[in-house]
């Protein structure tokens, strides 16, 4: 069965959400007088960075155990913090490229988790609303990944089968263990080189989309097998 549909995550996987959070904490931190911190600055970067997910509640965690819980210094952070939701968001230098190479001989869709008009703002501050015939966000649609029911909303849209579709994604569970549940190729886009802590092995590694592209026209030209659902590789 050929692939026909190409769908993509957004954050950490065509833009780098983590810098831009990265850059955002480090705002933040600049309101908080060094000796108010437990731990130095870089250290509570790492620290909010490496929580489960990257929010003010995330940052707010790490600065308790840093020893800051006042609340009026920590509105103040939280107020710079908040100031712009996007500062410094960019897009991979690979994104754009690959997804208007891919759209040559593909379809292609983005699928993402989020508030509808903080991920709608995402994409126009990106440049990229129009660039998918396909987007679909978790909120618009009511359910959220990993639930496989995302996925085949995703595919009703584009009138193909989960066979026919692969899913290019950073996060183990939400994004690969999702589309694959929900029939798809799902492929592990590890641009950090994160360790895998997703349900079995990845079925597809790349490092890039980049990577993924080279990976597509090796399949387009024959010199390799297309990938399946199901196997531990993918490739059947």
């Amino acid at each position: 069965m050929a692939i026909r549909l190409v769908l993509f995550d957004l954050d950490d996987t065509l833009c780098d959400h983590s810098a831009s959070f990265r850059l955002r904490v480090q705002r933040a931190l600049r309101v908080i007088p060094a000796d108010r911190l437990a731990l130095p600055p870089q250290a509570v970067v790492e620290a909010a960075l490496a929580q489960p997910s990257h929010t003010w509640e995330g940052l707010e965690h790490v600065l308790a155990r840093a020893g800051v819980t006042d609340a009026g210094l920590l509105e103040r952070a939280r107020t710079v913090y908040a100031s712009d939701r996007f500062y410094g968001l960019e897009l991979f230098p690979d994104s754009l490229p690959v997804v208007r190479a891919l759209q040559g001989r593909l379809l292609t869709g983005l699928v993402t988790n989020g508030p509808s008009d903080i991920q709608r703002a995402k994409l126009e501050r990106l440049g990229i609303e129009r660039l998918f015939p396909i987007v679909v966000v978790s909120e618009e649609v009511g359910v959220a990944k990993p639930d496989p029911a995302i996925f085949a909303y995703a595919l009703a849209l584009a009138g193909v089968r989960p066979e026919e579709a692969l899913y290019v994604g950073d996060h183990p569970v939400n994004d690969v263990v999702g589309a694959r549940r929900a029939g798809l190729v799902s492929v592990w886009c590890n641009r950090f080189g994160r360790e895998w802590n997703g349900e079995g092995m990845p079925p597809l590694v790349v490092r890039s989309l980049l990577e993924f592209y080279r990976m597509v026209e090796r399949w387009a030209s024959g010199d390799a097998s297309e990938p399946r659902p199901g196997g531990i590789l993918g490739l059947g």
